[in-house]
């Protein structure tokens, strides 16, 4: 140890995000992010913190532990805690990470980390593309940087692309990421299912219970515990959020094609609820998406 030149943590680049409150309850959002040349002595150890964090290893190696179990993780590894548990991470002082790191929050990103590390057995996983995360990260600076009208969904969309890029790296590794809705109660799973697939129609509180064989009242209930939404904010949110897929990915659609597509056949409506989700109108979140006209 002491032939080991000692050096600093350098910080590459480094942003907050300051979310608005309607875009933490509709969208992935992120708290702080980094890129950093890990010093020697680099290291943290913690009962709890906040948000989702989620370490890409672009060199060196290092190691740490996470609710009691160790690990060790190098270069094109992933570590993912959610930091309200215990953790510790500690960079190998021979050979110190550099590493680009995230913490961030939003509905079902709980659920999401708690799948992928349970399909690995560790919180150490591959991610399969070191470009591709590098192109992730600098979009995700560049859009908290600038805070433009509809940042929030392409955040989401780059955040997306990064837990996509560690399911990849899964597969690649011969184990398949267990994402799906199986771990919610049967009931609401098959409830969302159906709200998912039919959710351009006038859907109704009696025809998602049926779906799940209960009640209404109880429906209603256990629908809320498990995704933390009424059905009728659930189906809000998530007509919503296709609207901004459609905008992103059919910029040649119009706002009343739009509207009818996602299941609101009154364009004035579906903008009122658009502007309570987002914050901004259709219109304005459209104008503001990146390679939009102005």
């Amino acid at each position: 140890m002491d032939n080991i030149a000692h050096h600093p943590t350098e910080v590459l680049a480094r942003i907050a995000g300051f979310p608005s409150e309607r875009s933490r309850g509709l969208w992935w959002y992120v708290h702080n992010a980094a890129h950093q040349r890990c010093g020697t002595d680099w290291g943290c150890n913690r009962k709890s913190y906040f948000g989702h964090q989620v370490m890409f290893m672009a060199a060196g190696k290092g190691k740490g532990s996470y609710q009691g179990r160790p690990w060790t993780a190098k270069a094109g590894e992933a570590v993912l805690m959610d930091l309200r548990y215990p953790h510790t991470y500690y960079a190998d002082p021979a050979d110190p990470w550099e590493m680009y790191w995230i913490i961030f929050d939003g509905p079902g990103v709980a659920e999401i980390f708690t799948a992928l590390i349970r399909s690995a057995g560790s919180p150490v996983l591959p991610f399969a593309s070191l470009s591709r995360m590098k192109a992730d990260f600098k979009a995700i600076f560049a859009l908290l940087a600038e805070h433009s009208p509809g940042y929030d969904a392409w955040v989401w969309n780059h955040l997306a692309g990064l837990v996509a890029n560690i399911v990849e790296g899964l597969r690649r590794a011969g184990r398949e990421a267990d994402t799906s809705l199986a771990h919610a109660p049967a009931g609401v799973a098959a409830s969302l299912a159906y709200l998912r697939q039919f959710h351009q129609r006038a859907l109704t509180l009696d025809e998602l219970a049926r779906q799940a064989h209960m009640s209404t009242f109880h429906f209603v209930r256990r629908f809320k515990r498990a995704t933390g939404f009424t059905p009728i904010e659930y189906l809000e949110k998530y007509r919503v959020g296709r609207a901004q897929e459609l905008m992103m990915t059919q910029p040649e659609l119009r706002l009343g094609e739009i509207s009818r597509a996602v299941g609101y056949d009154d364009p004035a409506y579906f903008s009122r609820v658009f502007r309570k989700r987002t914050g901004w109108p259709p219109s304005v979140f459209r104008k503001g998406l990146p390679g939009a006209s102005r």
